[in-house]
């Protein structure tokens, strides 16, 4: 991505601007692998927790749940909000929602099972006078307890999945260290998801390198398109290479706003002291980006499709871990 002065006969603005804001979801990862990959760490963590309870049950209660959560005329995300005072209200409801009715629906699931087994035990003459204890998970009466767990395991999952789009790290790196903008986040996650999901992207994209070049795996390895650094972990050098280059990472617990108006950006270009003519907000949501152009950002809409339809994505290469090279369909720039 690269900006230049438009000519004098356009409309444009003639100033390069300084500083540019990205969203996270849909800009830098790929919604559509990181969700399922999310659910699979979700399984196998959660049995790990207090709350214990099979994985695949959380992984089918959690379906369960975002659908309520995201779909339909009047999702639960957006009463959520509607109904919360600020964001740290409105976090604080998410997160017991998210582990009540998770221990909600994974009992349920448990009760059906435990029906189906004694059905087939009732018609085994053999096993007729035998009954297997009903499993149920036990919730902490500690409110404060219980979005403790939920908090946990979003951090955790948002913590190892590896979803983001190819040549995305080079770019936010060539922006900020070639180029010299200001680099911003602007996501509806909040500020320590940010911060592992900055990381992970740093994870990847070290690895990746480290295969192409065939280099073993070592501490202190870093890209050479970052100011390098000795004696640091890997998971320390991974942090090096994105997290720096963001001046600082706004989600809408740093500014108390929900990412839903225009008053999410006015707060943002305050907090940061960026004139918005001044600044270039990237996001894969036209209707966001309108917020945005109402303080007099520049906007770049990541998508699929353009305004009539028509389909803008491109087939890319994209190095695993592994070494192997797979196709991968990624949107493009409108």
């Amino acid at each position: 991505m690269t900006f230049s002065t438009a000519p004098p006969e356009t409309n444009y603005p003639q100033t390069m601007p300084r500083a540019i804001f990205l969203d996270s979801g849909g800009v830098i990862n790929d919604n559509d692998r990181r969700a399922p990959q999310w659910v699979q760490h979700l399984m196998q963590y959660m049995p790990t927790t207090k709350l214990g309870g099979p994985g695949r049950l959380w992984g089918k209660g959690n379906t369960i749940m975002s659908d309520r959560l995201f779909k339909g005329e009047n999702p639960l995300w957006k009463q959520l909000i509607d109904r919360a005072k600020d964001f740290r209200q409105f976090y604080r409801e998410y997160h017991l929602f998210w582990v009540q009715e998770g221990v909600r629906l994974v009992n349920n699931f448990l009760k059906e099972e435990y029906d189906v087994q004694q059905q087939q035990q009732q018609g085994d003459d053999s096993n007729s006078n035998e009954r297997l204890p009903l499993l149920q998970l036990v919730l902490p009466e500690s409110e404060e307890e219980q979005i403790q767990i939920a908090y946990d395991a979003h951090l955790y999952c948002t913590s190892i999945v590896r979803a983001d789009y190819p040549g995305a790290v080079e770019a936010i790196l060539a922006l900020r260290l070639d180029q010299g903008f200001t680099m911003y986040t602007c996501s509806g996650e909040s500020a320590p998801e940010l911060e592992l999901t900055l990381k992970t992207l740093g994870m990847s994209t070290l690895l990746a390198k480290e295969k192409e070049e065939g280099e073993k795996k070592k501490d202190g390895f870093l890209p050479t398109t970052h100011p390098t650094a000795t004696d640091i972990s890997f998971e320390e050098a991974a942090g090096v290479v994105i997290k720096p280059v963001f001046t600082k990472l706004y989600g809408p617990d740093l500014i108390q706003c929900h990412k839903g108006s225009s008053e999410f950006y006015r707060r943002i270009f305050e907090d940061s002291g960026v004139d918005p003519r001044d600044a270039v907000v990237v996001d894969d949501k036209e209707y966001i980006l309108a917020w945005a152009k109402v303080h007099g950002a520049r906007t770049v809409l990541i998508s699929t499709r353009d305004r009539r339809g028509k389909e803008m994505t491109i087939e890319v290469d994209q190095m695993q871990v592994g070494g192997t090279v797979v196709k991968v369909v990624v949107p493009v720039v409108d």
